[in-house]
C-alpha cells in the first residue's frame, strides 16, 4: 500500500520544518511521491538523493487554475528547473465553464510538451465537485486525449468529504491508458485498500506533523 501513497505539503502554515518531516515520513514509508509547493522544489532536491524512489512533484495553477497558460508555462520551466520530477496542474475551471473551454486541451497539449521533454510526470488535477458526470467524462477525456499521464479528483481544498463511491466513479471515466490518483483525505483503511484493488495508482494525502 506505501508504495501508491502520494504524501502532500501545501498547507499555506506549512514550515520549512514541515516539509523535512514530510521528505523524512515519504524516505522511512517508502511512499511514491512528495508533492510541495513550487517555492521550496530548489531546497528540497538538494538533499534528493538521485538513488530516492520517491518523486519530487510540485503544483502550478494552484489551486484555482485561471492563471494565463503562459504564467503556467513559467512555473512548470522554472520546477522543472529546481529539480521537480512531476508537474501537476490545477485544470482551468473558468474557462471550461465558458465560451473558452476549448482552451483547456491547448493548455493541456502544451503543457505536457514542455513536461515530457524534461521526462517528468504530467498529472491534471479536476476538482470534480464542480462538474457533473457528462462536463466531468468530457474534461477527464480532454486531459487524456492531451497526453497526460495521470488525472486526479481534487487538489483537497474543496473536496472536504471522501466517498468511496464518488472516488470510484471517477476512476471509471478514466481511459485505460491514463494514471488514476483520489485524494484520499478520511478514508478508512478498508477504503484505501477498496481504492487499490479498483486499480486506482496513486491515493493522496495531506502531511500532519
Amino acid at each position: 500500500m506505501n508504495d501508491a501513497i502520494e504524501l502532500t505539503v501545501l498547507s499555506p502554515t506549512a514550515s520549512v520544518e514541515t516539509l523535512y518531516e514530510a521528505f523524512d515520513a515519504v524516505q522511512k514509508n517508502g511512499f511514491a511521491t512528495l508533492t510541495v509547493p513550487p517555492f521550496w522544489v530548489k531546497k528540497l532536491q538538494r538533499d534528493w538523493s538521485e538513488t530516492l524512489p520517491v518523486v519530487l512533484s510540485t503544483v502550478i495553477g494552484y489551486p484555482y487554475g485561471y492563471q494565463r497558460t503562459e504564467a503556467k508555462q513559467t512555473e512548470a520551466e522554472w520546477a522543472l528547473k529546481d529539480g521537480a520530477r512531476e508537474i501537476q496542474l490545477v485544470m482551468n475551471t473558468s474557462a471550461w465553464f465558458s465560451n473558452s473551454n476549448g482552451w483547456p486541451k491547448v493548455e493541456f497539449a502544451k503543457l505536457a510538451k514542455l513536461i515530457h521533454s524534461q521526462e517528468a510526470i504530467f498529472t491534471v488535477i479536476i476538482e470534480t465537485d464542480f462538474f457533473d458526470e457528462l462536463n466531468l467524462v468530457r474534461a477527464v477525456k480532454t486531459a487524456a486525449d492531451a497526453g497526460v499521464d495521470y488525472v486526479q479528483n481534487a487538489t483537497g481544498l474543496f473536496h472536504k468529504t471522501f466517498e468511496l463511491e464518488k472516488a470510484l466513479q471517477f476512476k471509471a471515466s478514466v481511459p485505460a491508458h491514463v494514471g488514476c490518483k483520489i485524494w484520499a483525505e478520511g478514508a478508512t483503511n478498508e477504503d484505501l485498500t477498496k481504492l487499490r484493488e479498483h486499480g486506482i495508482e496513486r491515493l493522496c494525502l495531506p502531511f500532519r506533523s
